[in-house]
């Protein structure tokens, strides 16, 4: 392990322990193998998708499904992985490779890209790609350039900017590996929950998901605020910036007139309101897209979708993702101020009408009402302003009571089925209900499936699409534990 990953754990405050990390950063038992009934439900993917085919017909029919770029199934639940062969191959046999300007290259994979520049100390790379990049990453570099790899600079710890670096380092490379001093600890938190954040919300086959520190990859260096790195004569300006992570930063590199955007700009409306992912800072993200486009860029370069090639397309795209975000802070601090319940703010909130139309205001990823759901999480703490329930009462109890009130468990059943077709929100919603009540009722089970199925629809955002996508194989998991119980009858034979 390199010192100054050492030097950089302390610095935060996390002692480094000799065979690994104190309890500061250690995994939990919970976390340190994969949970074989995780396993169990990813491997069931296949099976739902093929009784309800309009659930992959509908994520396909995304005009984003591939954040941008190309779309590989294989990839997009095997992200850390080094040794699943169809991602690999996939990233190879994807990947393009744009020039945008002298000694600058867009490697653009499937979901992701990654920048790279090549100066007279050698390539410098801003991220890496997720895993499965790897192989096909050196081979990139190989064709464009025979200099070695001087410097890496990872924007941010997510799987698919941060993982693909393993395969340099396999293949003889020793770049320095650069990043904000946050990162550590956003991966540390990532280690911890990952069960949770990554198998579960991001949709990773267990087997694959790093469970320590060291399956990670790691910096040899971390800063604070802003750096430059002179390299071959030239700057590169890295400047941190918490947005869609905390640990996020972009990169101007002044002599070529380009910004590296990261993750603060993507061609469809800011995945900004993921309800999956922790805390995104929404006033800071405009803040720093305002801060881009004051670089007076003629080249940006986004980690997801196409470069911009001039002057006017930066200004444009970057102002007009800034005046997105800003719109929903102040009208979350308006309503706010007004004594307007979260949910009454949410169903208000409204996309400048300046901005209706662009395609990259398209709400294909989340919507911009989730967008003031992250700016309320952030502003305005985790009550949702209905009185009885900052202390519920459990959701057990009030499904059972609503159900009784309703005349049965038969009779909401018969409720959603002819809902479904009609109201699939409303009826998802009696579905939980009944799940909450009776969560070992197979007809509850069956009838939750369908009415899910149905609410996933061409128009969806995707992060909406797979949080109903989970909550399917949960019951789909459980409908089959419950036909592998012997009946009564049988029992008592």
């Amino acid at each position: 392990m390199h010192n100054n990953y050492k030097k950089a754990l302390l610095s935060m405050g996390l002692t480094f322990v000799v065979g690994g990390l104190n309890a500061a950063t250690q995994v939990p038992t919970s976390a340190a193998t994969p949970d074989p009934k995780a396993v169990e439900r990813f491997e069931l993917r296949t099976e739902l998708m093929k009784q309800y085919p309009n659930v992959l017909n509908t994520l396909r029919s995304n005009p984003n499904a591939g954040f941008g770029g190309p779309v590989s199934a294989a990839i997009a639940n095997h992200m850390y992985s080094r040794t699943h062969q169809a991602a690999i191959d996939d990233a190879r046999s994807m990947l393009t490779i744009e020039q945008q300007g002298k000694g600058t290259w867009l490697l653009r994979f499937p979901f992701v890209n990654v920048a790279v520049f090549e100066t007279t100390e050698g390539l410098v790379l801003v991220d890496t790609g997720y895993a499965p990049a790897g192989p096909a990453l050196v081979e990139a570099l190989r064709k464009i350039s025979n200099k070695p790899v001087n410097t890496i600079i990872i924007t941010h710890h997510h799987a698919d900017h941060a993982f693909g670096a393993w395969a340099l380092l396999a293949a003889g490379e020793k770049p320095r590996i650069i990043s904000t001093d946050t990162y550590l600890s956003e991966l540390a938190i990532d280690t911890k929950l990952v069960n949770f954040s990554i198998v579960r919300l991001n949709n990773q086959d267990p087997r694959d998901v790093p469970r320590r520190m060291e399956d990670t990859i790691l910096p040899t260096e971390t800063f604070h605020g802003t750096k430059t790195l002179s390299i071959g004569g030239e700057d590169f300006i890295l400047t941190q910036a918490r947005g869609e992570s905390a640990d996020q930063l972009w990169v101007s590199v002044p002599s070529r007139k380009v910004v590296v955007s990261a993750d603060y700009w993507q061609p469809f409306l800011l995945n900004a309101g993921n309800g999956k992912r922790r805390q995104r800072h929404v006033a800071e993200w405009a803040q720093a897209l305002r801060d881009m486009a004051g670089a007076r860029p003629e080249w940006v370069l986004p980690m997801h979708g196409a470069a911009m090639s001039s002057a006017a397309e930066a200004q444009d795209k970057l102002l007009a993702a800034a005046d997105m975000l800003d719109s929903a802070v102040t009208q979350v601090a308006d309503g706010l101020n007004a004594a307007k319940r979260p949910d009454e703010i949410v169903a208000s909130v409204r996309l400048p009408e300046k901005l209706q139309g662009r395609t990259d205001m398209a709400e294909t990823y989340n919507r911009f009402q989730d967008v003031a759901k992250m700016v309320l999480k952030e502003d305005g703490g985790w009550w949702n302003g209905v009185p009885s329930d900052w202390a519920p009462a459990p959701l057990s109890a009030f499904g059972s009571e609503m159900v009784e009130l309703s005349g049965g468990i038969d009779k909401v059943t018969t409720r959603i089925r002819a809902l479904q077709e009609t109201d699939p929100a409303l009826a998802c919603k009696l579905a939980d209900l009944a799940y909450f009540a009776a969560p070992d009722n197979k007809d509850v089970l069956q009838v939750s499936l369908d009415a899910y199925s149905k609410r996933i629809a061409p128009g969806i955002p995707t992060q909406e699409l797979t949080v109903y996508l989970e909550h399917m194989l949960d019951l789909k998991q459980r409908l089959k534990h419950l036909d592998k119980q012997p009946s009564l009858d049988t029992a008592s034979h």
